[in-house]
């Protein structure tokens, strides 16, 4: 007899998805172009730009998991997660704008002021995300609705993808260009991300509960985080989609630049980046029937596998025509969508898994987990650009030397391979597939009956 499982109502689910909109107007914005804004628009050099993307990273290595665990012991009449969601929200909005503000400062202060509000925006950003994460398994129990929740989730993602990397260069030439454009397209974006959280709380008001008369379990992070060690296929996930998100933050911090100065074609960032979405977006509504056939497994190692094709093609032809260009990205934004969206559906298995294995639940820790590791990533993508771009000399604004085109093509291209090769191997050793996914609900749910 096939297992009935609780499901969410659509207009919740679209409602809920908003969040994909919000989380991803700052990620693409801050990954497509803080360091580029930075290095020429602000004048702080690519060293100190890759030193602030590295510490952050580590004040994230413990402010994650204790946001996670938080969220986890929430008890509110608003729900665990929700409140985290709403009041954060605004605060992460301006934050936004205060990262593309460019004030007149000395260099000292100018240096100051980035490290401030860049690691303000990075705390502000793991108060809303990891709720937000943390409220898909709460949204349904049904393993297929999951997958589509994070589809819906990651469409929205693709609207944000849109206003970012296609709409972004000309929205701030026509509010002034300059300082001035990017603090108004800075403004704009922190409206939107504020605005679409809250719709997304909205989404999740009704499975956001807390039985208020249940006794209260104390926070132990000692015993909580023990849980996120021992769940090995929580672990190989975090490698797998660490990888994958830092090979596609190498290739997104040096756009500009390979447009720039390999191609003198800033003309080309809108056009190629609309080949890339429109490709993606084909996907989305593909995924979710394609995983129940392959399994996420399965699928999401493929999508690895061959989204390494067209970079390597590009690799070795980074001057080749419009055409090859325009074709080999719209491919790679076809399959790299499988493993970037495929990785927030497969999280809710692993919070399975470990209640499965070790009877504690723990969402919002490994949603901490997963939002930390996809923040690690697209650090470590930006720190590693900006150091090796310094370390063969760029200046910005100046013709470049062929050491370092050479360095933004490899950063661009060759990068991103190493990654998807990193993430072939670790999914390799992620166990849990349809069949044990299967067996793991079963239990569950008789475990529940009795």
């Amino acid at each position: 007899m096939e297992t009935k499982y609780a499901k969410a109502k659509f207009l919740d689910v679209f409602k809920y998805s908003f969040g994909g909109l919000g989380s991803n107007l700052a990620f693409f914005l801050v990954m497509s172009y803080l360091t580029f804004f930075y290095t020429d628009i602000f004048g702080i050099s690519s060293m100190v730009v890759s030193g602030l993307m590295l510490i952050s990273r580590f004040i994230d290595a413990f402010t994650d998991p204790i946001m996670g665990m938080l969220g986890d012991h929430t008890r509110s009449k608003m729900g665990k997660y929700r409140p985290w969601i709403i009041w954060g929200a605004p605060v992460l909005g301006f934050l936004i704008f205060l990262l593309f503000t460019a004030p007149d400062l000395s260099p000292n202060m100018k240096v100051v002021y980035v490290y401030v509000v860049y690691i303000a925006y990075s705390l502000a950003s793991t108060v809303v995300n990891i709720p937000y994460h943390s409220l898909t398994p709460v949204m349904s129990q049904d393993p297929y609705q999951r997958t589509v929740i994070v589809s819906w989730k990651q469409g929205m993602g693709t609207v944000s993808q849109f206003i970012i990397t296609i709409m972004a260069l000309p929205l701030v030439e026509a509010f002034g260009g300059g300082k001035q454009g990017w603090a108004i397209y800075g403004a704009l974006i922190g409206i939107l991300t504020t605005a679409a959280f809250w719709i997304c709380a909205w989404g999740g008001k009704k499975y956001d509960v807390c039985d208020m008369e249940k006794e209260r379990v104390p926070m132990n992070m000692a015993k909580d985080l023990k849980l996120l060690v021992k769940n090995k296929p929580m672990l190989m996930l975090m490698i797998a989609f660490g990888t994958d998100v830092l090979a596609n933050a190498t290739y997104s911090a040096v756009n500009m630049y390979y447009f720039k100065y390999v191609l003198n074609r800033v003309d080309l960032v809108p056009k190629v980046a609309s080949a890339i979405l429109f490709a993606g977006i084909i996907l989305l509504p593909l995924l979710p029937a394609l995983s129940k056939v392959f399994g996420k497994k399965r699928l999401y190692w493929f999508g690895s596998l061959f989204s390494i094709v067209p970079l390597v093609v590009m690799w070795m032809k980074p001057t080749a025509s419009v055409t090859i260009l325009m074709s080999m990205m719209a491919v790679f934004g076809f399959i790299s969508r499988i493993p970037s969206n495929l990785g927030w559906a497969m999280l809710p298995e692993c919070s399975d898994y470990g209640e499965w294995k070790f009877g504690q639940r723990a969402d919002g820790l490994m949603s901490s987990s997963l939002t930390f590791i996809n923040k690690f990533g697209m650090a470590i993508g930006g720190f590693i650009a900006s150091f090796f771009l310094g370390l063969v000399g760029f200046v910005a604004n100046q013709e470049q030397t062929p050491q370092v085109i050479n360095m933004i093509v490899f950063l661009r291209f060759g990068m991103p391979v190493l990654g998807y090769i990193a993430s072939l191997i670790s999914m390799a050793f992620y166990e849990i597939t349809n069949e044990k996914y299967s067996q793991i609900r079963t239990e569950l749910d008789e475990r529940k009956k009795d």
